[in-house]
């Protein structure tokens, strides 16, 4: 697929480069260490140190500036990079110590237009959205068309009412147009909320309001927010502002950046309490394409996240097949003679990786079994699989082979660590451990698929390459 070509200033290109990496990610809910004036990140075990827009990566020994950034971890091209960068700004700072920085500027919502004629007719019919609902928002003061480009302006208020985010989107026919208004404070973006305890997440506001559209008994009773852009900063600040919300629902695009975005709010909302979770996607790709499915329109359909539906089968086929054999007499030591092996061979040993990834994975699986049935824990084949596929985080699939060696290297001298330290666990230090190794034995099943990938490009190339096709990397 070609890539879309959008035009970028020299300004806003160095704007992006320019973003400070620390707010950004902090933003994201990531944890980072100060260390000087220097702050590090681990990423699927990867060793990340951050200054400014600057980056780099001490185990792979490469770096670069916040656009890099964005491409390395988001697996975003150089446009889409910048765009995403650009479409932060209301929530980062510029990094200092360059010299093309600039102050912020307040926010401010941009002008009213006299009428909504334009928002209306993009609304109810280029999107189809129910007009209760739209004229509800609108009367709110929450929707509005802005004079200058016709845009249609969604307002986020703080609880005080007063407005400290917008979000603009094109109403131009196939305007692709969408992006934050400078200075928005992403803690605000557009919301609703009610007075039950379930929080409804999603991407954009169109996705908000179709969903509500979709499901509008009692929908005023429950709470509702767009977040905007990929980060949770919304979600998050709701969520510690109002206690009656005990129900986290994310209702993120079916696609493979929606999924991952599910698990990336899993982790975050997991961090701030206990919330039962009950993510919801939509038939097809998003909740607007579900509207334009109902008025009898082709609607794009949904797609599914690969690395989801490969480490669910691995779970699967590991788990029948190790399920009744018996734990090696001294597991953790024959892993770490596994793992010697495994970083002895070349990476271009497709099969002998794998076959060194897949015995790790089962004796670590067998070990955790063990250590269940030694707690007087039993479980089916079935609820082992699950137990397996639940450390699967595809959010953290972007990472290189060496960053996937050195993660499985952490846990297994974690792992080495522990067993030394007493030889008596309490049951909640020792359900830890077995969750460690279950992680271990996912992260082996993670290895396995990246390898097969890997793999299935370089066949592609060749491919292409004895049919005489061009090969660009």
């Amino acid at each position: 697929m070609a890539t879309v070509y959008i035009h970028f200033t020299e300004e806003q290109k160095e704007q992006a480069r320019c973003t400070d990496l620390v707010d950004l990610l902090r933003g994201q809910g990531e944890k980072l260490v100060r260390s000087g004036s220097e702050y590090s990140w681990r990423h699927s075990g990867e060793h990340i140190t951050l200054r400014g827009n600057l980056w780099y990566n001490q185990y792979g020994q490469y770096g670069g500036d916040a656009i890099e950034f964005v491409r390395t971890f988001y697996d975003l091209d150089f446009p889409k990079a910048v765009q995403w960068l650009l479409e932060q700004k209301g929530s980062l700072v510029i990094a200092q110590g360059k010299e093309k920085t600039r102050e912020q500027r307040p926010f401010s919502l941009p002008p009213k237009n006299r009428d909504m004629r334009r928002a209306y007719a993009y609304l109810l019919k280029t999107r189809l959205l129910d007009r209760e609902v739209v004229e509800y928002f609108m009367r709110s003061g929450l929707i509005y068309e802005d004079v200058k480009y016709h845009n249609v302006v969604f307002v986020g208020r703080d609880e005080e009412g007063i407005a400290r985010h917008a979000h603009k989107r094109g109403t131009c026919f196939q305007s692709a147009y969408k992006g934050n208004v400078e200075s928005s404070d992403p803690r605000f973006s557009f919301h609703y909320i009610g007075t039950g305890p379930n929080l409804y997440i999603f991407e954009a506001p169109i996705d908000m309001l179709s969903y509500i559209s979709l499901h509008k008994q009692n929908w005023k009773e429950s709470s509702y927010v767009s977040l905007c852009s990929v980060a949770a900063h919304a979600a998050v600040y709701i969520l510690q502002h109002n206690p009656q919300i005990n129900t986290v629902i994310p209702c993120l695009d079916h696609d493979p950046a929606g999924i991952e975005g599910v698990y990336r709010i899993a982790e975050e909302v997991q961090r701030l309490g206990t919330y039962q979770l009950r993510p919801e996607q939509p038939r097809f790709k998003d909740w607007n394409e579900d509207m334009r499915g109902q008025h009898g329109q082709k609607p794009i359909p949904a797609s599914e996240h690969t690395g989801v539906i490969r480490m669910k089968l691995f779970c699967r086929e590991l788990t029948q097949q190790y399920y009744g054999e018996k734990c090696p007499s001294y597991p953790l030591e024959y892993l770490r003679d596994a793992y010697r092996k495994l970083a002895g061979i070349p990476e271009t040993h497709t099969k002998s990786i794998w076959e060194q990834s897949w015995d790790m994975a089962g004796t670590a699986f067998l070990l955790a079994k063990k250590w269940l049935e030694t707690m007087g824990k039993e479980y089916s084949e079935k609820q082992y699989e699950q137990l397996l596929f639940q450390q699967y985080a595809p959010q953290h699939d972007h990472a290189g082979y060496a960053a996937r060696m050195a993660e499985m290297k952490y846990k297994l001298e974690s792992l080495s660590r522990s067993e030394w330290e007493q030889e008596v666990l309490p049951e909640t230090v020792c359900l830890e451990q077995v969750q460690k190794v279950f992680s271990l034995s996912a992260d082996c099943l993670r290895l396995f698929h990246f390898v097969e990938q890997q793999e299935i490009e370089r066949q592609k190339k060749q491919c292409l390459s004895q049919q005489g096709g061009m090969v660009y990397d």
